[in-house]
């Protein structure tokens, strides 16, 4: 039988599932219009997150627990592929490296050219003032200048690239591209936290409202399905199971909102079956757990004759439309962390090196053929085991190689005289990006929510993170994540507040 959960008090609470950044930012708007709130979290409280001191923007500790592979996986597409998995408070954010490009009008546009199952429900512009209200929380340093495919965010510390980069910024926009410095999340702060990276979200965010007793937060707390009411038409509880005693509870509430990952969704959707919805909840046109894709991902390490500055990152951005296929492209993300700051020192030329890395990031095209879904064993904790089915298409492979080319020959064509030292392109899932299992699309056959959020089938649920995506651009999804989270709940809000939902 299952036990009432009494963490917060009321039926009116929304219940947001995962303190990760999406999941945060929903508490914090949902906070900001008056919304009663409780963050479940699946972690501990007392997890170790680390510990992370910057001055100046720059890393001088870092302390972090090891990344694991989540257990009870069956890779039945690639077999190597990876599905990592951090069970404390901020999730995957203490492995983050902090980046927050904007996604551009060209990522909607090259969704768009794709065809129907690829476009969208929303545009650039829908989500351009969010972007605004968000970023605010995330200190963000980079550039003020707008690019095509980067526009500039609103960034707490403007900075640009030195001298050294001026010829390859010039040669790249005459190529159609741009070059410019990574936004980074707290990238110039003087900061210590208790987290294995500058940005938690848990700490950052839901930390001061739980602290203000504007949320409530309940850990050790897995989610096991949502309760779907067929009198009421609507999701009524959460039920949960406590991760120390294996004890079920029931957690009454007026809406949800699931940000658990793109593939922990899925499972918590799939596992919430019933008369109405036998394949997963609001899973009317078998799209659920579908059209999952990653970001492949290259590492790259050039050598120069002589050194240059690393510090602020560079970011060398994708091809104009005309110059890729539709949904296959990839950027170029330097490296410039802890250790590569001190072999510059240790060079004795600081901030500077002979000896340049980059990860190239590019795309797949969603697929309904790449998916997720549960196997019907269980695991240890309870959790059902996983059937991960996804490959990278040739064509990704392609833009990775074809990025790694333009930017040798790119800074070749300046005099770097650079020589390709490492190349190697990473397991699927190495990148951490996964999306796109509950999709965002104007019809329920392509997507399982609308342009809000909200399942097409059950108006009281809202999917706030990269499960949402309905394709995936070559850039890091999380401010995009957040920002998505945030107007959703802020249409939750209102919706609320006039009994519409």
């Amino acid at each position: 039988m299952l036990r009432a959960v009494s963490a917060v008090t009321g039926d009116e609470r929304v219940v947001v599932i995962g303190s990760g950044p999406p999941g945060a930012a929903a508490a914090v708007f949902l906070s900001r219009a008056g919304v009663e709130v409780l963050v479940l979290e699946a972690g501990s409280e007392r997890a170790a997150l680390g510990l992370t001191v910057r001055v100046g923007g720059l890393t001088v500790l870092k302390y972090r627990k090891p990344l694991k592979q989540r257990a009870g996986v069956s890779a039945t597409g690639d077999a190597r592929a990876e599905l990592h998995e951090e069970m404390s408070p901020g999730g995957l954010t203490n492995h983050w490296s902090g980046a927050v490009p904007r996604f551009s009008p060209d990522d909607f546009a090259d969704a768009s050219r794709a065809g129907e199952a690829f476009t969208w429900p929303l545009g650039y512009d829908d989500l351009s003032p969010w972007y605004s209200l968000v970023e605010p929380l995330l200190h963000i340093a980079g550039t003020r200048s707008d690019a095509l495919q980067l526009p500039a965010g609103n960034v707490r510390h403007a900075c640009e690239l030195g001298p050294d980069w001026a010829g390859p910024i010039d040669a790249a926009g005459r190529s159609g591209r741009a070059l410019l410095p990574m936004p980074y999340a707290y990238g110039a702060d003087t900061t210590a936290t208790l987290s294995g990276t500058v940005f938690n979200s848990f700490v950052r965010l839901i930390r001061p409202e739980r602290r203000a007793g504007r949320v409530a937060v309940r850990f050790d707390t897995r989610v096991v399905r949502l309760e779907w009411s067929p009198e009421k038409r609507r999701v009524t509880a959460v039920i949960v199971r406590d991760a120390s005693t294996g004890t079920e509870g029931r957690i009454p509430c007026r809406a949800v909102v699931v940000a658990a990952g793109a593939i922990n969704t899925a499972q918590i959707l799939l596992e919430s079956t019933s008369a109405d919805f036998p394949e997963g909840l609001g899973n009317t046109h078998g799209v659920l757990g579908r059209y999952l894709h990653d970001h492949p991902i290259g590492k790259l390490v050039i050598e120069l004759p002589s050194p240059k500055s690393i510090r602020p990152a560079s970011y060398l951005t994708r091809p104009a439309l005309d110059r890729a296929a539709p949904l296959y492209a990839a950027a170029c993300m330097q490296w410039c962390n802890t250790s590569s700051l001190a072999r510059s020192v240790l060079k004795g030329h600081p901030g500077r090196l002979d000896r340049i890395g980059f990860s190239v990031f590019g795309t797949q095209a969603p697929s309904k053929e790449n998916f997720v879904s549960t196997a019907g064993a269980r695991a240890q904790s309870g959790a059902p085991t996983l059937a991960l089915h996804i490959r990278h298409p040739p064509e990704s492979q392609k833009a990775l190689e074809a990025a790694r080319d333009d930017l040798v020959e790119l800074l070749g064509r300046v005099g770097w005289e650079p020589k390709v030292d490492v190349w190697h392109v990473e397991p699927v899932g190495n990148s951490k990006h996964y999306g796109g299992t509950c999709r965002m699309h104007a019809s329920p056959r392509f997507g399982m929510i609308d342009a809000f959020g909200r399942m097409h089938a059950v108006r009281n649920v809202v999917v706030a993170e990269s499960a949402a995506f309905t394709t995936g651009p070559e850039k890091n999804p999380v401010l995009t994540s957040m920002t998505l989270a945030a107007r959703a709940s802020h249409r939750l809000a209102e919706d609320m507040k006039h009994g519409d939902l």
